[in-house]
């Protein structure tokens, strides 16, 4: 159902209006941007197909991998007024076939002028949709990929395709992806049997593996060694009603109303109670916030955070023999979320009552300019009591119903999908929760039970099946701007005190201690479950009338270990050793990896291990930076698809009010009769 777009607009500004209904909404960008951080239009990349046709790094067979809005500077951004002109720059990295490198520019689309301009070198972006084709294409046209297929048993007919799935990554760390000290882009095909069903991810062949050389369409090297084939049927596919086997008898819960009757949108700005936020769409991070604000009473909803989405994801796995090490996957700074992004349905993958809306993703050509349905969406959820009491003596009582609003988007990574979802809540509290979902990658073993040593890196979840354990990593980059840009950052731990006959006869005293953090290195900071650990952004130049600086408080809701050693400290997957990093405020470092973790060179210095130094983050603008991870031992119970696994964390305002911000969603009973 497409809303006429006059009275979409009558329904956002206007709080009287009817609530959204639980659909698609198919407009997307507008012809021209109303805001300087409106996501680039279709006519934008129009313009900027333009002007760089001029461009003479560029020829007939460039692909255009990435393009979006290279956004503006912050200061202009906080000073804009409706009406105003304001600056429209896009970020756009290219593949030059011809040239066999990539090039990054900067346009200005107003003016129709390359701003500028550079060789990437050895720096590789993320891996295109023409690419995973193209490489596919040159494995299944391989004769030495036949030949060893062929020496292990398998028939081959047809294409080496007809029966296996030729499953595409970025190749990792491999120094067969360099030639004379120069980076080849490469991507990784590996080997899936399908054994005749419909579900790409079937048994994989053990040992074998090519990296095609993208730019020359040949095979730069192929890895032949013994390993294991799943011969035995494998009951793996999930799309096969046999396997499913019969459908249990279920009633769907029921989720009304099927609005959303506090959500006011008007193009990007959205209003949920006393919520206030902007939102964007880009192929690297996906979904991104921005301005989040709480209208406290005041002219202007207060400031909380600049701008938060994903920076980065790593998803590193433990097994490490030789066809395993080298999955250590950058799901963001290898392939993009929002390239990865898929259509999320109501009913489906999203409740009932969720409002999708479509976006505008450029296209590898800038020339196709449909819409990208369902990407971003919002619902509200039930969230169980928001408050509660009954007073003992005359039974009166007070209460409140809680409710969430979950605005996200999911990601389908290979054989994982994501659901990522930011979450408000009436108290003032955010959050960010991801949920897992999928299949687990699988290897292929011997033996229809485990043999020794075959479940030291995994388990058996089926015969000749061993789920390998491995980690998600997610990182998330907020910049906060509690009631204001300057803020800083303080350590929170709770011990117990020393039993003392006078101090603390019961022995039971808690005390919490709150120690500044001074400088980004004294920041990268990990959890301590045993005290309690969490930290606190507030703003120190600001009090309330009771006292407390105003700020919000990172409340950990789970989280892990890294399996990233101490010794490998300053590579891209550095951020996941420490759980949090703040770093001085700097609007070119957006990635937790860096800019282009893709086939990183040695020595490659950009990322939250190079960003954190002994800089001050006290009373200044700054970042904060979450690194949220799972560790996955796998069950049987994964097998063949896996139950959703979801990781959280909540940030819940401390000192921010001067008194719960709940009270006027509270109803309450008079006294109950005797």
């Amino acid at each position: 159902m497409t809303l006429d777009r006059r009275a979409f607009l009558g329904v956002a500004v206007a709080a009287s209006a009817a609530a959204l209904p639980a659909t698609s909404l198919a407009s997307v960008a507008p012809a021209r941007p109303s805001h300087p951080l409106d996501p680039l239009t279709p006519a934008e990349c129009t313009a900027i197909k333009a002007v760089l046709a001029a461009a003479p790094q560029l020829g007939p067979r460039t692909v255009f991998v990435w393009t979006q809005l290279n956004e503006p500077p912050k200061d202009e951004v906080l000073a804009y007024v409706a009406g105003a002109p304001f600056r429209r720059e896009a970020l756009v990295v290219a593949l030059s076939p011809e040239h066999r490198t990539s090039y990054e520019f900067v346009v200005d689309v107003e003016k129709r002028t390359i701003l500028s301009s550079k060789d990437l070198g050895d720096l590789q972006p993320f891996l295109s949709d023409m690419e995973y084709g193209r490489a596919a294409d040159v494995a299944d046209a391989s004769p030495e990929i036949r030949a060893a297929l062929i020496a292990r048993g398998y028939a081959l007919p047809g294409k080496i395709s007809d029966r296996f799935f030729i499953d595409t990554y970025a190749p990792g760390d491999d120094p067969a992806t360099v030639r004379d000290s120069k980076t080849i882009r490469a991507v990784r095909t590996l080997f899936a049997d399908r054994q005749g069903g419909h579900n790409d991810y079937g048994p994989y062949v053990e040992g074998l593996m090519a990296l095609v050389d993208i730019y020359a369409g040949t095979i730069l090297a192929i890895e032949d060694r013994p390993g294991a084939t799943a011969h035995v049927a494998v009951p793996f596919d999930v799309f096969s009603p046999a396997v499913l086997g019969p459908p249990v008898a279920t009633r769907d819960l029921s989720v009304a109303p099927k609005t959303i009757a506090d959500l006011h949108r008007d193009g990007n700005a959205v209003r949920w109670g006393k919520w206030r936020f902007r939102y964007g769409f880009n192929q690297r991070e996906g979904l991104v916030l921005y301005q989040i604000g709480f209208d406290d009473g005041g002219s202007t909803p207060r400031s909380i955070c600049y701008r938060m989405s994903i920076s980065e994801m790593l998803v590193p796995y433990a097994d490490p023999s030789p066809g395993w090490i080298w999955r250590e996957f950058f799901d963001s700074g290898e392939y993009g979320l929002g390239l990865m992004s898929i259509q999320a349905r109501a009913g489906k993958e999203l409740p009932d009552n969720a409002l999708t809306v479509d976006v505008y993703l450029p296209d590898e050509t800038l020339a196709d300019h449909a819409p990208s349905p369902g990407r971003v969406s919002f619902y509200e959820r039930d969230a169980g009591a928001l408050l509660g009491h009954r007073q003992t003596g005359d039974g009166r009582r007070i209460y409140a119903r809680a409710k969430e609003l979950v605005v996200g988007f999911v990601a389908t990574v290979g054989n994982y999908d994501y659901g990522f979802g930011y979450v408000f809540r009436l108290d003032g509290s955010f959050g960010f929760e991801a949920n897992l979902n999928g299949l687990i990658l699988s290897k292929t073993v011997d033996g229809l039970q485990a043999n020794a040593g075959d479940e030291r890196f995994g388990t058996m979840v089926s015969p000749q099946l061993v789920g390998v354990t491995h980690q998600h990593w997610i990182n998330l980059r907020l910049d906060f701007d509690i009631d204001g840009v300057a803020n800083a950052v303080d350590e929170i731990n709770v011990a117990p005190q020393p039993p003392d006959p006078v101090t603390n006869p019961a022995g039971r005293a808690l005390v919490a201690t709150r120690t500044p953090l001074a400088t980004s290195r004294e920041a990268c900071r990990t959890i301590d479950d045993a005290t309690d650990r969490s930290w606190i952004v507030f703003n120190p130049s600001k009090r309330s009338a009771i006292g407390h600086a105003p700020g919000y408080e990172i409340e950990p809701a789970g989280n892990t270990f890294s399996s990233i050693p101490a010794s490998r400290f300053g590579e891209p997957s550095s951020f996941v050793q420490r759980h949090l990093w703040v770093t001085p405020y700097d609007p070119q470092q957006l990635y937790a990896a860096g800019k282009y973790p893709n086939q990183h060179p040695h020595g490659y210095a950009d990322g939250l291990a190079t960003y954190a130094g002994d800089q001050s983050i006290h009373d200044r603008d700054i970042v904060v930076w979450y690194s949220l991870g799972f560790t996955h031992v796998t069950r049987p119970e994964d097998f063949p698809i896996m139950p959703s696994e979801r990781v959280a964390v909540n940030f819940k305002p401390r000192g921010f009010f001067t008194k719960t911000a709940t009270l006027g969603y509270a109803r309450t009973d008079g006294p109950e009769p005797d």
